[in-house]
C-alpha cells in the first residue's frame, strides 16, 4: 500500500495494518476498475493529475461509471448536498455493498489528496 495516509501511519505498525486491511477490503469491494476511476476523479477535484500512488486509470464509459464518478466527484466538497434520490440511483445503478464501498474509496481517496497537498508525511515525520 502506497500514499500519504499509508506513509504518514506507517511509524505505528498496528495502525498501518488495519488501515490497509480497510482500504484493501472497500476497493476490493468496488473492483480495480472502478477504484482506479473513482480515486482519479477525486484528485483531479483537488487540481491532482493522478490520484497518490496511481497512474491514469483507463477510460469506462458505461452509464453506471458516470453515474459513480459524478457521484465521486461530489463527495470532497459537496458530500452534504448529495441528495437521497442521487445516493438511490447509485445504488440502482451498482447495488448497496458496491454503493457502500464507493462512499468508502471516495472518502479514503479525499483523505489521501489533502494529505498529499499538505505532505501529512513530512508533517508527522
Amino acid at each position: 500500500m502506497s500514499g500519504p495516509v499509508a506513509q504518514a501511519v506507517a511509524g505505528n505498525p498496528a495502525l498501518a495494518e488495519q488501515y490497509s486491511a480497510f482500504r484493501d477490503a472497500a476497493h476490493g469491494a468496488l473492483g480495480e476498475e472502478m477504484t482506479a476511476q473513482v480515486r482519479y476523479a477525486v484528485a483531479q477535484v483537488h487540481g491532482l493529475d493522478t490520484a497518490p500512488g496511481d497512474g491514469i486509470p483507463a477510460a469506462m464509459d458505461d452509464a453506471a461509471t458516470q453515474t459513480c464518478i459524478a457521484y465521486a466527484k461530489r463527495m470532497p466538497f459537496e458530500h452534504t448536498a448529495i441528495s437521497d434520490d442521487e445516493a438511490a440511483g447509485v445504488v440502482e445503478a451498482i447495488g448497496e455493498e458496491r454503493y457502500v464501498a464507493l462512499s468508502v474509496v471516495a472518502a479514503l481517496a479525499d483523505a489521501e489528496c489533502r494529505a498529499q497537498r499538505v505532505d501529512l508525511p513530512g508533517l508527522t515525520g
